[in-house]
């Protein structure tokens, strides 16, 4: 799966990747251009990711992220931390989270 957003100029605004296998939709890569944070675009992205989630006939998206990077967005989003490994990086975690669909 992929789905990229760009502007009218054919410039790159963000995208996510990931597949669909075993009944999950893992998301690989979540990224939106700096500039363009905070307007709904990953929230789009993310709806997309779902979307195609579900015509796969998946039960649960699955993604991996650190602390220090944008867990509190995919919480928002309904993701569920289910994992943790502690230090990785020092100071950090390493997160996996899940959101079960229906």
């Amino acid at each position: 799966m992929l789905k990229v957003e760009t502007d009218d100029d054919g410039e790159l605004l963000g995208g996510v990747y990931g597949w669909t296998w075993g009944g999950t939709c893992w998301i690989e890569a979540v990224w939106v251009r700096d500039d363009m944070r905070r307007r709904g675009l990953g929230s789009r992205l993310l709806a997309a990711a779902e979307a195609q989630a579900r015509r796969h006939g998946c039960h649960q998206l699955a993604l991996d992220t650190h602390t220090f990077q944008a867990p509190r967005f995919y919480e928002r989003h309904g993701f569920e931390v289910v994992g943790a490994l502690e230090e990785y990086p020092v100071g950090h975690s390493k997160l996996l989270l899940r959101k079960l669909i229906r």
